[in-house]
């Protein structure tokens, strides 16, 4: 009886585990998500020719 509760709490265990690792696996790919489509709308609001002309300022 008591391997049965080892195996069952083991069991319970690794859910847990897994739980906790894909709720953060979850929050930090919402968070790039949200970061990388933030860096798009801004590149997308920028006026093109001037964004070009910068990179060329830097050289």
């Amino acid at each position: 009886m008591s391997e049965i509760k080892g195996q069952i709490l083991g069991i319970i265990i690794v859910l847990m585990i897994f739980g906790v690792v894909s709720g953060a696996m979850v929050a930090m790919f919402n968070n790039l998500t949200k970061s990388v489509s933030d860096n798009v709308a801004e590149l997308a609001s920028e006026d093109y020719t001037s964004h070009v002309m910068s990179m060329y300022d830097r050289i």
